[in-house]
Parts: C-alpha cells; sequence; structure tokens
C-alpha cells in the first residue's frame, strides 16, 4: 500500500508538471516574423498634411487639410496610380469612412462640424451648419448606422448619428451624459480616438482634464458610462487613438503632441473593457498618435512622431516597422497604410509567419 501511494504521488506530480507546461507554453508570447514589402512610397495628396484614411477590397482613400484626398486603386498600386481632389473651403478632413461600395464620408476638424458625403460620383456636405463645434472622430456599425464625437458643448460632449444610410446626421441628446472635466477634450490627431464595436458599443476616449476617460455606450450612444484610465492628462497629455477587437480586449494610445519624447505609461491594454489596465509601452519611444490592427488584435501598428511600431503579442513587445514619423495608420489582414505631414504616404504589403 505504502509502494502504491509513492508511485501515485509520482503520477500526480507529473501529471502537474505536464499542466504547469502547457499553461506556460500557452501564456507565453508567440514568436512571429513579420515580413512586409514596400508597395508605394510617396505623397498621396498636394502636399497637404494627411491624416484620414479608409480602404475596402477595391480603394484606399486618403484624406488632408484643405480639403485634399488621395484615391489609390489597388490593383495599380505597384506603379503608385492614384488620384488626386480637393473639395473646397474645407478645413482638415481628420477622418475618412469607406463602405464596400465606395461611399464615402469625411469628417472635417475646425471651426464647423462638417460630414462631406460622396456616393456615385456626386458630392453633399450632409451634416453642416454647426458653427462652433470641433468634430474628433466618427466610427460605424454597419454601412447605414454611424456616429460622430467632438469636445464639449455646454458642459458635455458633443454627439450626432446617422441611422439610413448618411442622408440625415441629427445631434443626439442621450438620456446619461456624464458631464466633461475642466478643459476636458477629445483629440482628433488621426481620428481614431473613437470606436464601434460589434452592433451596438461605442468608446471615445479624452484628455486634457484631470483625467484621461474612456466614455462608454453599450446602446448606440442612447446612454453613457466614463470610466478613468491610467494615462497621463492634463494640458495636450491623454488618449489619442485606440483599437479594440472586442468589446473587453484593446488598448489606447497616446501621450503628449507637444512633448513628443515623453513614453510613460502611453500604451495601455485592457481585458476587461476598461475596468483594469495593464501598461504595455515598453518599446515605444514617445507620442503615439494612431494605433489601429487586425480584427483579432494579432497584429497591431502604432505611429506617431517618433516613429511606426508593431507588435505580434499585444503590446508584450514592440518592434520598429519604420523610423520616420507619421500621423495615422490603417491596418487590415494584408496592408498597412501610412499617412503624415505634406501627404507622405507609404502602402506596405505585409505577411505572419512563425519562427
Amino acid at each position: 500500500m505504502k509502494m502504491m501511494t509513492t508511485k501515485a504521488n509520482y503520477f500526480n506530480c507529473f501529471v502537474i508538471l505536464i499542466l504547469f507546461a502547457g499553461l506556460f507554453t500557452a501564456c507565453a508570447p508567440t514568436n512571429r516574423v513579420v515580413n512586409y514589402t514596400h508597395q508605394f512610397k510617396g505623397q498621396s495628396v498636394n502636399g497637404a498634411h494627411a491624416r484620414g484614411i479608409s480602404a475596402n477590397n477595391q480603394y484606399i482613400v486618403i484624406s488632408g487639410k484643405d480639403g485634399n484626398l488621395g484615391v489609390h486603386l489597388l490593383d495599380t498600386i505597384m506603379g503608385g496610380a492614384h488620384i488626386q481632389d480637393v473639395i473646397e473651403n474645407i478645413e482638415d478632413f481628420r477622418d475618412i469612412h469607406l463602405d464596400e461600395k465606395g461611399n464615402c464620408f469625411l469628417m472635417n476638424s475646425g471651426e464647423k462640424a462638417i460630414i462631406f458625403g460622396i456616393a456615385g460620383g456626386s458630392r453633399r456636405a450632409i451634416l453642416f451648419d454647426t458653427a462652433g463645434v470641433f468634430l474628433d472622430g466618427m466610427a460605424f456599425w454597419n454601412r447605414n448606422a454611424g456616429i460622430v464625437f467632438g469636445d464639449p458643448v455646454n458642459g458635455k460632449f458633443y454627439l450626432a448619428n446617422m441611422t439610413n444610410g448618411g442622408d440625415d446626421w441629427k445631434t443626439m441628446s442621450p438620456n446619461t451624459m456624464p458631464a466633461a472635466l475642466e478643459n476636458e477634450a477629445g483629440y482628433a490627431a488621426s481620428g481614431t480616438s473613437i470606436q464601434t464595436i460589434g452592433d451596438s458599443t461605442v468608446y471615445f476616449g479624452t484628455g486634457m482634464g484631470a483625467k484621461a476617460r474612456l466614455f462608454c455606450s453599450y446602446d448606440r450612444g442612447a446612454n453613457w458610462i466614463v470610466k478613468d484610465t491610467p494615462m497621463k492628462a492634463g494640458d495636450s497629455y491623454g488618449i489619442y487613438s485606440m483599437f479594440f477587437w472586442s468589446e473587453n480586449e484593446g488598448m489606447i494610445c497616446g501621450g503628449s503632441y507637444k512633448d513628443s519624447t515623453y513614453k510613460k505609461g502611453i500604451c495601455q491594454y485592457t481585458a476587461d473593457g476598461g475596468d483594469t489596465w495593464q501598461e504595455k509601452s515598453r518599446g515605444l519611444d514617445g507620442y503615439i498618435s494612431c494605433v489601429q490592427g487586425t480584427a483579432n488584435g494579432e497584429f497591431i501598428v502604432a505611429t506617431g512622431r517618433m516613429g511606426t511600431f508593431y507588435t505580434t503579442n499585444k503590446g508584450q513587445s514592440w518592434d520598429v516597422l519604420i523610423d520616420r514619423p507619421f500621423y495615422s495608420c490603417f491596418v487590415n489582414d494584408k496592408i498597412i497604410v501610412l499617412t503624415g505631414r505634406n501627404g507622405a504616404t507609404e502602402i506596405i504589403h505585409y505577411s505572419i509567419s512563425n519562427k
């Protein structure tokens, strides 16, 4: 009996060791190699700063200052072919949404809240006459439903939504919207400080006030709650961009455009929808104005004045992709698009393989 007990103990210890080994393997960072080729390097718009990016299966559309647009045809990218256009009387197209049918919504950031629509080659301003509202970003649940947010008006963040495919945008008056802190505002650096998730969830991030906060709605903006984040706020600090790959899991990035080398806590990761946060800043050299990634979060790109970085392990480590500064990035499972100062644009085709 004593020998049987000893053997049982050995067996139990062996099973426990296997379980621990499996757990360790599952938790260890995946070692992946990113292979990429530069397909286009140049300017997308006429020397104007470019911040908005969107793409579908046929086109990449880039928007920028003074109403400039650059349209790249995906099947001719290798030759650098693209179309340039200018929409007059626009201050700065900071955000753009392109649907699968080629219809565009473009958001102006400036003295007027304007959302401009392009459909079937025709142009029309579909949200205007809102002087004094500075828009920070827009996002869409589907081709018929979207939301845009702007800096506070009368102490609360401005919201407008669209529910019928874009013909009519209306100012929203949510049932519950927490009051903005003193000096609190959003950042329109890349149009990515707001994100829709799933069918009804939307988040947006803030800065400049006493705290950098995450505003959350789970019913398309009808009701809101707000959650504090550990990111530095005040003056020019706060949340400039976010990327969530589920309602619970994602990251926020930022810092300060005035203090580009400040890098403490500029990337924060959450696995519970912003209730708790883990710092993932190690490897980032400073201010990040945009973070985007694949739908599963397995490949994420962050860019800003200190360069462009990528992670294949959800921020546990970051590697340098390009050491030049950009304002914005777009990422899907095949391409990375980077835009920046004076219309600088790079389009990169990439793939990921295991070591």
